[in-house]
């Protein structure tokens, strides 16, 4: 006696192959695999506090730049949340370039120092100097807080939603 219903062989454990099969079927290498929500791009922002003061907030906002850019070919989530990590990225960079270029006019602009030993900026280059200084010292303790915030919101699956400038738009999908 067989073991098989009368109607045939038992497909109810087979998965569907060809016309039958659902175009929405989950691709097999993924199945168990957990969702990426471009978290790697976030909390790679950490690296600002690598021992070299400007150094680090450079290389954070380079590294998240280029993770999160590639997060884009993860997906829905990893790419919206890697976007925005990449947007966090250049917005950082900008200030240092913004530091460099203030430091180059203020020199230019500068008269050589009585005693020899530098260069007296003019008073408005030298307040704008200080307030750039200033300024650049807020951007990384933002980027602690956005570090942290962010790596949070993505590790629970939640879109990262912190003001950024939109350099680079998320896909559409």
């Amino acid at each position: 006696m067989s073991s098989l219903p009368q109607g045939g062989p038992d497909t109810s454990t087979q998965p569907a192959v060809g016309p039958a099969a659902t175009p929405s079927a989950p691709d097999p290498a993924r199945i168990g695999a957990p969702e990426r929500t471009g978290t790697v791009a976030w909390a790679l922002g950490f690296l600002a506090y690598f021992p070299i003061p400007v150094l680090g907030l450079i290389l954070a906002g380079l590294v998240q730049l280029i993770v999160g850019l590639a997060q884009r070919k993860h997906g829905h989530l990893a790419a919206v949340n890697g976007i925005r990590a990449a947007n966090w990225g250049l917005t950082q960079l900008c200030w240092p370039v913004l530091m460099a270029l203030t430091l180059v006019i203020a020199v230019l602009t500068g008269s050589p120092s009585p005693t020899g030993d530098g260069v007296r900026f003019l008073p408005g280059m030298e307040t704008l100097v200080f307030v750039e200084l200033g300024l650049f010292f807020a951007v990384g303790l933002l980027q602690l807080v956005y570090a942290i915030v962010g790596t949070v919101q993505a590790s629970r699956g939640r879109r990262v939603r912190l003001p950024v400038i939109p350099f680079l738009r998320a896909p559409r999908n």
